[in-house]
């Protein structure tokens, strides 16, 4: 099995960024209010009587990690590529929360192992995602949830910041960034053996004020697609 990301092309970019931003560091970064609309999408899911254990996959800055701890039923590992990033950044930030450096196209995890995988912009990460797809299914557990918050590649202002070289950001973007749409990822999603539960799309606010407005434009057919900055996407291991 190939792996298909250049591995030490993403490792440079994310120490790039490190290196810029320090001890600030925090690779995706929603406010929380933002992270209270994405959370409830998921929540419909989860039943608050049970425990789950889960893995935040790609956790780098651990932003994602920091607002599962809401969930005191949950038992969250974190796994990212870059040492130097979960040595100075992610233990510091959530201490109590286990953490691995590795790789998602060969996680080292038992097979049916978690209960849900979360992942943060992470997918588009990779050119083709039929193996990091694969290893997700291979370590959930039946009925398990992929619970993903992934870049609108339709969205204009996400393929001007991720080709044009004006961009503020493409220094802090590897040649493996490779924003998808979700008519895309559906299809990607079920030849993996996941079915989709629901999806939506949300972060208008790359136009200043549309941010408040995520339910309603989130209602527009045509606009939804195109113009949602992210993608909510729960899925299920099938059968």
């Amino acid at each position: 099995m190939d792996r298909t990301q250049d591995k030490e092309n993403e490792i440079e970019t994310n120490l790039h960024q490190l290196a810029v931003e320090g001890d600030g560091y925090h690779g995706s970064w929603w406010p929380e209010k933002k992270w209270q609309r994405v959370l409830a999408f998921f929540e419909r899911y989860h039943d608050s009587s049970r425990s789950y254990r889960v893995l935040d996959l790609g956790c780098g800055g651990m932003t994602l990690t920091q607002a599962l701890r809401r969930y005191p039923n949950f038992e969250v590992v974190g796994i990212d590529l870059v040492f130097e990033i979960l040595r100075r950044i992610a233990k510091a930030r959530a201490p109590e929360v286990p953490i691995i450096a590795g790789d998602a196209e060969f996680l080292p995890f038992l097979s049916d192992s978690f209960d849900i995988v979360i992942h943060n912009q992470v997918l588009h990460h990779f050119h083709h995602r039929e193996i990091i797809l694969g290893e997700i299914r291979r370590i959930l557990r039946p009925g398990g949830l992929l619970e993903g918050i992934e870049t609108n590649g339709w969205n204009p202002y996400v393929v001007y910041e991720h080709y044009c070289s004006l961009s503020k950001i493409k220094p802090f973007i590897s040649k493996n960034e490779n924003p998808f749409s979700w008519p895309r990822y559906r299809k990607e999603l079920e030849r993996s053996g996941f079915c989709t539960l629901d999806w939506r799309m949300v972060n208008f606010d790359f136009v200043k004020g549309l941010s408040p407005f995520d339910g309603f434009l989130g209602k527009i057919p045509i606009f939804n697609l195109v113009f949602g900055g992210s993608m909510l996407v729960c899925s299920q291991k099938s059968v």
